[in-house]
C-alpha cells in the first residue's frame, strides 16, 4: 500500500532515483557489458558515489580546490594552441577553436579540472548541416551510466548511455566508432549528422573503460585535515569561553558588593581592571598544548600532498625547504604535470580531428590524402628551468655532430634526428626530410647567387 501511495504522490522522484541507482542488465547480449563493459570496471554505484564526493569536495574543501587549481595552472599554463600545415585545415581549426559556440581557449581550464576530479570527460559535437561547423558541449561523467562496447572487444566503445531524470530509459549517444558516427541521415537538404560523443580518460587501469580521478586517494585525508582544523578551532574557542576570573578579597564584608559589581558592570570587558592591595586576581583557562598538534597537522598535509602528486612546498609549506631541495622535490611533480599536459593535448587533437571529419562527411570540405590533417600543438613548458638545459644540450650536441658529419661518421638525417632529440622536440622522418631538402635548396640558391656575383665582378 505504501509503495502505491508513493508512486501516486511522488512519481518524478521515484523515476529519478531509479534512473540513478538501477543496474540495467541485458541477458541477450554476449560480452562484457552485462553489468559493466570492462573486466576491471567498478560497479556503477561506487563510481557515482566517488564522482559526487569529488565534486562536493571541490566546491567546499579549500585543500581540494587548491590541488585542482594547481594542476590546471601547470597543465594549461598560458594556453594550448593547435595548427596545421595544410591551409584549409588550419583555417578550419582557427574557426572551430574561436567560434562563439565553442571558445575552446576558455574551456581548457574546466576541461582540465574535470579530468582531475572525474578522470574522464565526455564532449559532444553537434554539427550544423548548413556549413558543417561543429558546436562543442559536455556531459558530466556522473550522468554517463553505461558504455556499450563491441561484443568481443571492450576497448571498442560504440555508444554511451546518459541518465535521464524524466525516464528510467537511458539516452544514447553514438561514439566515434559507431557505424553512424560520420554517416548522414535524412533530415533537411543533404541530410544531417547525429550528435557525436567522445570519451577521454586518465588513470585508466588495464581492463577498464572508465578513468579514475586524481582525488580518490586524497579525499579521505583532506576530510581528516579539515576535521582536525575544526577541532583545533573548537578547542581554542572553548579555552576562551571557559576562562575563569578568580578575585580574592581580603575583607569578607565586601565580597557580595564585588559580585554585584562584576555582574552589572564588568570592567574586565573594557580591558582595564583596577584593584587595591586587598584584592588578588587570577585568570584560570584550559591548557591546550600545540606542539604535538603542529606535527600532526604537517603529517596530514604531507599525506594530502603525496596523494595529489605534489611536494609540500606546492601547497605553501616552504619554511624548511631551500631552493636546491625544492628543485629536486619538484622534479616528479613536473613530470606528472607534463604527462597530464600530453593527455590533454591528445584529447584536443582527437576533438579537432573528429570535428573536421564531420565537416567532410557533410560535404563541406575534403579529407587530405591518408586522412592526415598534419596537426601541430603548441603548449607552455611545465618546467621552465629545463629550457636553459635543453638549449645548452642542443648547442653542445650540434657542435659535436658538425665534427662527426665532417669526418663522415654520421649522415645528415641522423645528425638532425639527434639534434632535435637533445633539444626536446620530437620530429618525424618526413619532417626531417622536408627540412633537409629545404636547407639543401636554400644552400644551392646561395651558392648560385654567389657565383653569379663573382662573374659580374
Amino acid at each position: 500500500m505504501r509503495e502505491r501511495i508513493a508512486r501516486f504522490l511522488f512519481p518524478d522522484l521515484i523515476r529519478e532515483q531509479t534512473a540513478a541507482v538501477s543496474v540495467r542488465v541485458d541477458d541477450t547480449r554476449k560480452g562484457w557489458d552485462a553489468l559493466q563493459p570492462g573486466p576491471a570496471d567498478r560497479p556503477w554505484h561506487e563510481r557515482a558515489e566517488d564522482l559526487l564526493d569529488a565534486l562536493q569536495a571541490w566546491r567546499k574543501n579549500f585543500l581540494i580546490r587548491r590541488i585542482v587549481t594547481l594542476t590546471r595552472s601547470y597543465v594549461v599554463g598560458n594556453g594550448i594552441t593547435i595548427s596545421s600545415e595544410l591551409p584549409e585545415v588550419d583555417d578550419f581549426v582557427r574557426e572551430f577553436w574561436r567560434h562563439r559556440q565553442n571558445r575552446l581557449g576558455q574551456r581548457l581550464g574546466p576541461m582540465c579540472d574535470e579530468l582531475t576530479r572525474a578522470g574522464e570527460v565526455f564532449p559532444v559535437l553537434h554539427t550544423n548541416r548548413i556549413d558543417g561547423m561543429s558546436y562543442l558541449r559536455f556531459v558530466p561523467a556522473s550522468r554517463i551510466r553505461k558504455i556499450e562496447t563491441a561484443d568481443n572487444d571492450y576497448e571498442l566503445e560504440l555508444r554511451y548511455g546518459e541518465i535521464r531524470h524524466d525516464s528510467t530509459e537511458l539516452k544514447w549517444w553514438n561514439g566515434p566508432r559507431h557505424q553512424h558516427a560520420y554517416r548522414r541521415i535524412r533530415g533537411g537538404p543533404g541530410g544531417t549528422l547525429l550528435p557525436l560523443m567522445l570519451h577521454f580518460t586518465v588513470n585508466k587501469p588495464i581492463g577498464a573503460t572508465r578513468g579514475e580521478g586524481d582525488l580518490g586517494p586524497v579525499l579521505p585525508w583532506a576530510l581528516r585535515y579539515s576535521e582536525w582544523l575544526k577541532d583545533r578551532v573548537r578547542l581554542n574557542r572553548q579555552r576562551t569561553r571557559q576562562a575563569i576570573l578568580d578575585v580574592e578579597i581580603a575583607d569578607d564584608s565586601l565580597v557580595e558588593a564585588k559580585r554585584q559589581q562584576l555582574r552589572t558592570s564588568n570592567p574586565i570587558e573594557h580591558g582595564i581592571y583596577v584593584h587595591g592591595p586587598g584584592e588578588t586576581i587570577t585568570m584560570h583557562s584550559l591548557k591546550i598544548e600545540a606542539a604535538e598538534a603542529a606535527e600532526d597537522g604537517k603529517l596530514l598535509r604531507l599525506a594530502n600532498a603525496t596523494g595529489a602528486n605534489v611536494a609540500l612546498h606546492y601547497l605553501g609549506e616552504g619554511e624548511a625547504v631551500n631552493y636546491a631541495t625544492a628543485k629536486e622535490m619538484g622534479e616528479p611533480t613536473a613530470r606528472f604535470f607534463t604527462e597530464r599536459q600530453a593527455d590533454l593535448c591528445t584529447m584536443l587533437l582527437d576533438l579537432v580531428t573528429a570535428a573536421y571529419r564531420r565537416k567532410a562527411a557533410m560535404g563541406r570540405t575534403t579529407m587530405p590524402p591518408d586522412d592526415d590533417l598534419q596537426l601541430r600543438v603548441s603548449t607552455t613548458q611545465v618546467a621552465r628551468a629545463d629550457n636553459l638545459a635543453l638549449a645548452q644540450a642542443a648547442r653542445n650536441i650540434t657542435n659535436a655532430l658538425q665534427i662527426l658529419s665532417q669526418e663522415g661518421w654520421v649522415d645528415a638525417p641522423t645528425a638532425a634526428r639527434l639534434a632535435f632529440k637533445f633539444a626536446g622536440e620530437a620530429m618525424s622522418e618526413q619532417q626531417i626530410a622536408a627540412m633537409l631538402a629545404a636547407g639543401a635548396t636554400k644552400a644551392a640558391g646561395a651558392t648560385k647567387a654567389n657565383g653569379s656575383k663573382g662573374q659580374n665582378q
